[in-house]
C-alpha cells in the first residue's frame, strides 16, 4: 500500500527542479518551515534505537503467538510424561478408620450378632484402622507402552516445529515492518529535500520576476507552486507509513514506549543470492511445515501400531497387601474363616487382561490407518507447497535484484547527466531549463531504487536462511551440509 500510494509524488519530486539553477545562491537560506525565532523544547531522553537483530530478539521473547506456541509445546511435553509413567502407576490405595463396640466370639462359638456392630452408645468404643494397597506391574503388552510413548514423542516434535513455524512467520513480519519503516523514512527525506528545493526555486523565480528579467515568467512560478502542492499532498503518505511501521514493531517486539530504530537507509541484503537448488534443499530439510508433517506421520504410525496392539492381551504381575486392626473384635485364627476386623496379608500373582471388543477395536485401527494416509498426503502437499514458495520467492528475489541494479545504474547516469547540464549552465551555453529532464530522471530513478531495495530485502527474507544469522537456532546451512538439530534445541 505504501508503494502504491507514495509513487505518485515521485513525478512531482522529479519535476521539482524545473528551474533549479535560479536558486543556487540560496542554498544556505533557511527553509520556510524553519523559524529560528521560535524555540522548541528538545527531548531530554531519546528513545533507544533498535537494530533489526535487536527487534528480532525482542520479538522472540515477547510476541504473543510464540508464547501460545510455547504453551502448546509444554502441554505436549506433559502428555509425553504422562505416557511414560502411566503404565507403571496402575496402583491404588485405600484406608478406613473409626470406632467399633465390642465384638466377641468366633466362627464356631459366636457371641455377637450383626446388630452388635451398630454403635448404640459411647461405652466400650475403641478405634479401628485399616489400609490396603494393590496394583499391577506390566510385563508384556504387545507394544502398547512403546507405541504410546513414540506417539507422544512425535507429538512433541510436531509442537516444536509448530512453534518454529510461528517463529519464522513472526521474524518475517518483523523484517517486513522494519524495512517498510526504513522505506517510509527514506521517502520522507526525499520529500523534505524536494520541498526545500521547490521553495528555493520559487523564491528564485520571484526574485527574477521582481527584477524584470525576461528568462522566466509567471507560468514557471505557477508550475513550481503546483508541483509543490502535489508533493506536499503526497508527502502525507510517508508519515502514515512510518506510523504503521512503528506500531507494528512495537506490537511485535513488546516495547511500547521509547521505541525507535537506528537511523540508517535501506541497503542491500548482507547475504548473497545463491542457486535455487540450495534453497530447495534447505526447504526439504528445514521448512517447519514439512517437518511438522513428517513428525505427524511418525505419530500416526505409532497410533496405528498402538491400536493394533490393543487387539492383544496384557500380561502383568499383580501385587497387593491388606491390613486391618480392630482391638474390640476377637481375632479369628481359623484359616477358613474370613476375618474382616483383624488381618494382615499380602499377595502377588501373574495375570492376564484382555478386552474382547475385537470388532470395535479393529474399526479403531482402520480409523488410525486412515489418519496416517491423510497425514502422508498432507506431507506431499506441504513439500510441494514449499517447493512452489521457494521457487516463487527465488524468482521475486532475482527480479528485485536485477531491478535494483538497473535503477542503481540509472540513478548514477542521471547524476552524471545533471552534472554535465550544470557545467553547461555555468559556462552559459545552456539555460536552466536544460536541467528539467535530468532531474526528472534522477527523481524517478532514486525512488524506484528505494522500492527495489525494499522488494529485494523482503524477497530475500522469504527465502530459507542458509547461513547462521541467528546463532540461537542451529538449523543452518554450513558449507555443503545441513545442521538439522531439533528446534527444541533453539533458544527462543
Amino acid at each position: 500500500m505504501l508503494r502504491e500510494r507514495c509513487f505518485p509524488f515521485l513525478v512531482g519530486v522529479a519535476s521539482l527542479c524545473a528551474v533549479p539553477g535560479v536558486a543556487r545562491g540560496d542554498d544556505a537560506a533557511t527553509a520556510p518551515w524553519e523559524d529560528a525565532s521560535s524555540p522548541t523544547a528538545q527531548p531530554t531522553i531519546a528513545a533507544h534505537a533498535y537494530t533489526l537483530a535487536e527487534c528480532l530478539a525482542l520479538a522472540d521473547r515477547n510476541f504473543p503467538n510464540l508464547w501460545a506456541a510455547r504453551a502448546r509445546l509444554a502441554f505436549a511435553h506433559a502428555q509425553l510424561e504422562e505416557a511414560k509413567w502411566t503404565p507403571w502407576f496402575q496402583w491404588s490405595a485405600q484406608s478406613q478408620f473409626g470406632v467399633t463396640p465390642q465384638l466377641t466370639g468366633t466362627v464356631i462359638y459366636p457371641q455377637a450378632t450383626l446388630t452388635n456392630r451398630n454403635v448404640s452408645g459411647l461405652d466400650g468404643l475403641l478405634p479401628f484402622f485399616g489400609f490396603s494397597i494393590n496394583g499391577v506391574v506390566p510385563l508384556y503388552t504387545f507394544g502398547k507402552i512403546e507405541t504410546a510413548r513414540e506417539a507422544s514423542e512425535a507429538n512433541v516434535r510436531v509442537s516444536e516445529w509448530d512453534m518454529e513455524k510461528y517463529r519464522q512467520q513472526m521474524r518475517m513480519d518483523v523484517r517486513r515492518a522494519y524495512y517498510g519503516l526504513q522505506l517510509a523514512r527514506d521517502a520522507k527525506y526525499v520529500i523534505d529535500d524536494a520541498i526545500g528545493r521547490l521553495d528555493r526555486g520559487i523564491r528564485g523565480v520571484r526574485d527574477k520576476l521582481s527584477k524584470g528579467e525576461t528568462g522566466v515568467s509567471d507560468v514557471d512560478r505557477l508550475r513550481l507552486e503546483a508541483y509543490k502542492q502535489e508533493v506536499t499532498a503526497q508527502s502525507l503518505q510517508a508519515p502514515k507509513g512510518e506510523a504503521y511501521g512503528l506500531a507494528a514493531l512495537r506490537f511485535l517486539t513488546g516495547v511500547q514506549t521509547s521505541f525507535d530504530i537506528v537511523d540508517e537507509p535501506l541497503k542491500l541484503p548482507d547475504r548473497p543470492l545463491v542457486s535455487v537448488g540450495q534453497y530447495l534443499e534447505a526447504a526439504r530439510i528445514l521448512r517447519p511445515d514439512v517437518n511438522m508433517a513428517r513428525a505427524g506421520i511418525a505419530a500416526r504410525k505409532a497410533m496405528v501400531a498402538y491400536n493394533r496392539a490393543k487387539l492383544f492381551p496384557d500380561f502383568g504381575l499383580g501385587l497387593g497387601a491388606d491390613f486391618m486392626s480392630t482391638p474390640n473384635a476377637v481375632s479369628q485364627q481359623n484359616l477358613w474363616a474370613s476375618d474382616p476386623f483383624n488381618h494382615f496379608y499380602y499377595y502377588f500373582a501373574f495375570g492376564l487382561k484382555w478386552g474382547l471388543d475385537i470388532l470395535p477395536q479393529a474399526a479403531r485401527t482402520q480409523q488410525a490407518e486412515s489418519q496416517l494416509e491423510e497425514t502422508r498426503a498432507l506431507e506431499r502437499l506441504s513439500l510441494g507447497n514449499a517447493m512452489y514458495e521457494v521457487e516463487k520467492a527465488y524468482a521475486d528475489a532475482t527480479e528485485a535484484k536485477g531491478r535494483e541494479q538497473a535503477w542503481d545504474k540509472a540513478e548514477h547516469i542521471a547524476k552524471e547527466w545533471i552534472s554535465i547540464a550544470q557545467d553547461h549552465i555555468d559556462l552559459g551555453t545552456w539555460d536552466e531549463r536544460s536541467l528539467l529532464e535530468p532531474l526528472r530522471s534522477y527523481g524517478s530513478a532514486r525512488v524506484q531504487h528505494l522500492y527495489a531495495l525494499m522488494d529485494y530485502n523482503v524477497a530475500m527474507s522469504n527465502q530459507m536462511d542458509l547461513r547462521d544469522d541467528n546463532p540461537k537456532c542451529p538449523n543452518t546451512w554450513s558449507g555443503n551440509t545441513f545442521n538439522t538439530a531439533e528446534p527444541s534445541n533453539c533458544v527462543h
